[in-house]
């Protein structure tokens, strides 16, 4: 094929060609597949560099360091207001450190949040959870189409 800039295109090769594989082929591919599967899981993994290890485990180290230190900090002022009366302020406090702090209940109220809202109302692409537990509104189950006080005194003085 040429267009107009006088080139000629790329040719299609591989499985679009029409060239496909055979059955034999495929059993082939599969066979040498698994081959390469077991010859992987066979194989000892490469070992870590000593460098990047060590930078890990330092790391590490120095963020249970600091979760340690926020904890105390925390028990050290629970301990303090609670001695001087400040109990359900404490065990606010308390609450937060164990959620992380004000990251972790930011995020907490934001999923909540956005729980609440999507099953009040779900996207178009959700089910309607009503539908999910079964529950159906039938209009045979109510006797009335409104719920005028009345409408239904009056029919029942006929």
């Amino acid at each position: 094929m040429v267009d107009k800039t006088g080139k000629t295109a790329p040719t299609t090769t591989g499985a679009d060609a029409g060239d496909g594989l055979g059955p034999a082929d495929l059993v082939a591919a599969e066979l040498a597949l698994d081959d390469l599967f077991a010859s992987a899981r066979t194989a000892a993994p490469a070992a870590l560099p000593e460098v990047l290890e060590q930078a890990i485990l330092s790391e590490a180290a120095a963020t249970q360091a600091a979760i340690l230190e926020r904890q105390a900090l925390a028990s050290d002022l629970a301990s303090r207001s609670g001695e001087a009366g400040g109990g359900l302020f404490a065990g606010l406090r308390e609450v937060l450190v164990g959620l992380g702090g004000w990251p972790a209940l930011g995020g907490l109220a934001t999923a909540s949040a956005a729980g609440l809202w999507i099953g009040l109302a779900p996207p178009a692409f959700l089910p309607d959870p009503v539908s999910l537990a079964g529950l159906e509104q039938v209009d045979d189950s109510l006797l009335y189409d409104s719920y005028d006080l009345a409408v239904v005194l009056s029919e029942e003085m006929e």
